[in-house]
């Protein structure tokens, strides 16, 4: 009997995915994760993709498939994924602007993508003008970098009757506008922490997925609930660049 061996599916860009098939193939690094609980979809797992172009695509594993994946998917690693749903991306504070999110199957393939580049486009950095005047769309999470100028001390904050850690730092970007941010809990004591330590060095500041913050007009940023990821002076050519301007 001829044996028929399964062809392995071309490898996608995220901009290319729509909900029309469930075999597509990308490869991809795990930006972000982190675990999330609602009323209505339970215990998720909840990732942030971003493949070579820098395209970014949520992604979430259900209550169900959390034993089977929860060992496959690890926050900075490399993989490829294959058979999976898109869903429409909707609500508040989305992570990225795709209309689409990616949803697991028990059937989902998860396996490493050894060539992967260690560093992709960073698509998502705005400009501190277009947050400062209200150009950009508060429901979207954003990425910034920038000098850690100031930072103020480590403030105990009673929110519903839950103490909760408070740092306000104020960033410099390179052409010298000035941006006020908030941190909240474990970002709060990452960032003083780090700041306390090095308070001699030029200390420079990666947030990705941070949230735009609009009070009497005026704008800052914050960090989100669990999605945030800060980077202090990684080893990034992102972070050389920016030293030399």
């Amino acid at each position: 009997m001829a044996m028929v061996q399964a062809t392995k599916n071309r490898v996608s860009f995220i901009r290319q995915l729509i909900p029309c098939k469930d075999t597509w193939r990308i490869e991809v690094r795990i930006l972000r994760l982190w675990r999330n609980y609602n009323r209505d979809s339970g215990n998720t797992i909840e990732m942030v993709f971003a493949d070579r172009e820098g395209t970014r695509i949520h992604a979430q594993v259900g209550e169900q498939l959390i034993k089977q994946f929860e060992g496959k998917l690890t926050e900075g690693d490399a993989k490829v994924i294959q058979l999976f749903k898109l869903y429409d991306a909707m609500g508040d504070y989305r992570t990225t602007a795709h209309p689409y999110k990616i949803g697991f199957f028990q059937t989902t393939f998860v396996g490493p993508a050894d060539d992967f580049p260690s560093e992709v486009p960073e698509k998502y950095l705005v400009n501190y003008s277009d947050i400062i005047d209200g150009k950009l769309d508060n429901s979207r999470l954003v990425d910034v970098i920038g000098q850690i100028v100031n930072f103020g001390s480590l403030e105990n904050k009673v929110i519903k009757g839950k103490d909760n850690l408070r740092l306000l730092i104020e960033l410099r970007d390179q052409y010298d506008v000035k941006l006020m941010c908030s941190l909240w809990g474990c970002y709060a004591k990452q960032v003083y922490d780090y700041s306390m330590l090095n308070m001699s060095s030029m200390i420079i500041c990666l947030i990705r997925l941070c949230v735009i913050k609009e009070w009497k007009g005026a704008y800052s940023i914050s960090s989100g609930y669990n999605s945030t990821h800060i980077m202090l002076n990684p080893a990034l050519d992102l972070i050389d660049n920016f030293k030399a301007r």
